[in-house]
């Protein structure tokens, strides 16, 4: 009867550490969008640990144990939430060592103060089982209050310059717990040095997640910087094409007199030769593209114009637009931030190697978009190039405003660098968000 009670406490024991551990998760990590799945995960993460507990325990070994139960969660850190390893691997150990420092404290502290030896507190059931329970209670409640106050913080795969520090903490704190069983002769006083270390880790995870709010909202910041600059460049090649465009109108009312005019004189050669220069200039005005998309337009031919000024060679693919429900916003600061890159990185080529391959391509409900150019070679880990420009944090957000804005309306696109190429494609649903 007592074992199977034992049985019973550990098992309420395992599951309401998981609940702690997953409220916190929620504090730190937004979670992934995984639906009913999430909780199927749960369930099967509460049977594991609870048949491992049971059945397994510390048969072969605390240290198996501490690294079972530690991987366990997180596993399930990585696989319901949007972490980054070294941020998930530092709030699962933090808690697991909060937990456990908890437990011994509260135990200690109830012997102490009835004066009772281990063996007299572990066989008084009610008196357990009263504090058992009201332990877990209160860590429930802690962990919603941290859940209600701390909003999750978004952060991405990039990595940081303290990441070996947030590494260090949790392989400390994982070290003085096996140390705890390691030496039971000596438990008081490394339950002594955990403690302080779980004091010192709380103050440095809270210490590290400020440094990351910070350098998110940086991010932000210069991604913000960089969409208003792309918008204040489509918006001036808008101006540019509008008082072109009242131009050639302007004009050409007055060259159509003038034609005119010359012809009822009879002076047919002059009227050639009128004729003539009239075909020079407007060749000059052309458009070099056009896609029926007012918008589009400016910013394709502000950017080809862009291109033959720097004696690069711009192949464009284009068919008609007009049809297109996506925001206009969007896909110019897509277009334009990817053009820049391509014109970027061909500039730093001989200027017989310049070329830039433009196709963008629209049909059942699907805007094809795909660019080539050369281009030294670059890094490309994950969805992360690595930047060789001075100050890196202030670069590379060109391309995040792409992939951010493909994410938002579900895109596919992928970019590679092959055979002295770089090859950027997407296929953009159109939906108008």
């Amino acid at each position: 009867m007592v074992e199977l009670w034992g049985n019973a406490l550990s098992l309420v024991g395992n599951i309401v550490s998981l609940v702690v551990q997953i409220a916190l998760c929620d504090s730190f990590f937004p979670r992934k969008n995984r639906g009913n799945l999430h909780w199927f995960i749960v369930a099967a993460e509460v049977l594991a640990i609870s048949v491992f507990s049971i059945f397994v325990g510390s048969s072969y070994g605390y240290t198996l144990k501490i690294l079972f139960e530690v991987a366990l969660y997180y596993v399930l850190c990585t696989t319901l939430y949007q972490s980054r390893w070294d941020r998930g691997l530092f709030v699962i150990v933090t808690t697991y060592a909060v937990l456990y420092s908890v437990s011994f404290w509260t135990n200690s502290i109830c012997m102490s103060l009835l004066h009772l030896s281990h063996e007299e507190y572990i066989w008084n059931i009610p008196l357990y089982s009263a504090v058992f329970l009201l332990r877990l209670f209160a860590l429930i409640v802690v962990a919603l209050i941290i859940r209600k106050y701390h909003p999750p913080l978004s952060v991405g795969k990039q990595a940081r310059a303290w990441v070996p520090l947030s590494v260090v903490f949790p392989l400390s704190t994982l070290l003085i717990i096996w140390q705890i069983y390691t030496f039971p002769s000596e438990q008081q006083t490394w339950q002594i040095c955990l403690l302080i270390l779980d004091v010192v880790d709380v103050v440095a995870l809270l210490l590290l997640d400020h440094l990351e709010q910070n350098a998110v909202s940086r991010e932000k910041l210069v991604a913000a910087a960089e969409r208003a600059h792309v918008q204040d460049e489509n918006i001036q090649a808008l101006c540019q094409a509008y008082a072109g465009q009242r131009k050639m109108t302007h004009d050409y009312g007055a060259q159509l007199s003038t034609l005119s005019g010359l012809l009822e004189q009879g002076n047919l050669e002059e009227a050639k030769a009128f004729l003539s220069e009239m075909k020079g200039r407007q060749s000059e005005r052309i458009l070099l593209i056009n896609t029926h998309n007012a918008a589009i337009d400016a910013v394709l031919n502000q950017k080809g114009y862009a291109g033959q000024k720097k004696k690069i060679d711009m192949r464009f693919r284009v068919n008609d637009l007009s049809a297109l429900k996506l925001p206009r916003v969007d896909v110019t600061i897509v277009l334009a931030n990817l053009l820049d890159n391509a014109m970027e990185a061909c500039c730093q080529m001989p200027e017989t190697a310049r070329w830039v391959s433009v196709q963008i391509l629209y049909g059942q409900g699907l805007l094809s978009i795909s660019i080539i150019n050369p281009s030294r070679p670059v890094q490309i880990a994950g969805k992360q190039i690595a930047t060789t420009k001075p100050e890196p944090l202030l670069h590379g957000y060109g391309l995040r405003n792409v992939e951010d804005i493909l994410d938002k309306y579900h895109a596919e696109y992928t970019f590679s660098f092959e055979d002295g190429r770089f090859i950027f494609t997407a296929d953009w649903p159109d939906t108008n968000k």
